[in-house]
């Protein structure tokens, strides 16, 4: 069986409807008991978030924010108290919690030990990540359509070698089975920036029944934070083709993200097959962290 690397590339690529998704209240300001060391979000009745360390929870909070401000609060005014995620929040703003990927491509970053994330592209393709240890995780699925559930499986473990708060190194395979045929990439990428902005170079080769393909697949992508809950995306793959011809992936869109959830909403365009039918798709994907 020969798998069209460039179509199923494209076809790969997060498909659904993206929509903020808000935080829920967990933990509401009746009684609540708090840990000095701990970082909290609280949450005002006129939407305003604040981010610090809860220093009295009596009848007025007094609340030490991440710059240092002490910030005095009635009852009256908090709508909910909730601890935060660790690593959830950085200079005062939540942080992408899909930090780990792009639309669908792999950034260099690690998930982490004992977290994870359930991820759905395309709709019919759900895509569970889960971190054995701090630097290497395993991910894997089966489409969700009638005659392909068992049949094909895609699996993608990743190893972070590298990672500081600028720079992370990694390597990984995505590997897709049908039966006993396999098809898939074998990769290395970097991550060059902070959580806010970042850009992510990749190069893969791709191997099918245990051949491996001298021609590279690159990758290159970004983000940029452009509000408080909101991310701009791109990924852009050249593909080589088997004939001698290259082939090309533009995408681009916005994540909306909140502590655990985030959704994405772009396009993607092959200007190199706008002659078919199979020119651009929508991408959409939905991920929750956890």
């Amino acid at each position: 069986m020969t798998f069209p690397l460039r179509r199923l590339m494209l076809a790969a690529l997060p498909l659904a409807l993206a929509f903020a998704l808000p935080r829920s209240a967990a933990a509401q300001t009746g009684t609540v008991a708090v840990a000095a060391d701990s970082l909290y979000v609280i949450t005002l009745t006129d939407g305003s978030v604040l981010h610090g360390q809860v220093e009295d929870a009596g009848a007025t909070v007094i609340v030490r924010t991440q710059a240092g401000v002490t910030v005095r609060l009635e009852r009256q005014q908090i709508r909910s108290i909730e601890r935060a995620r660790p690593g959830a929040v950085a200079n005062g703003l939540p942080k992408d919690p899909n930090h780990t990927r792009l639309f669908f491509g792999p950034t260099a970053r690690a998930v982490g030990g004992g977290r994870g994330y359930l991820g759905v592209y395309e709709v019919f393709f759900p895509f569970l990540t889960y971190g054995v240890t701090s630097k290497f995780s395993v991910s894997g699925g089966t489409p969700i359509l009638p005659g392909a559930v068992g049949e094909l499986w895609y699996f993608a473990p990743k190893l972070t070698l590298l990672e500081t708060e600028t720079l992370a190194v990694a390597t990984g395979v995505l590997a897709l089975a049908v039966e006993n045929e396999t098809a898939g990439i074998v990769y290395g990428a970097g991550t060059f920036g902070g959580s806010d902005q970042a850009v992510t170079a990749g190069i893969g080769w791709g191997f099918s029944d245990g051949d491996l393909h001298n021609q590279a697949v690159v990758m290159v992508g970004g983000e940029l934070r452009a509000g408080r809950n909101t991310k701009l995306i791109t990924e852009n793959y050249l593909i080589p083709g088997f004939d001698g011809s290259d082939g090309s992936i533009l995408s681009g869109g916005i994540r909306f993200f909140g502590e655990q959830l985030s959704a994405d909403l772009g396009i993607a365009v092959s200007p190199t097959d706008c002659e078919s039918d199979f020119c651009w798709i929508p991408l959409v994907n939905f991920v929750y962290s956890f």
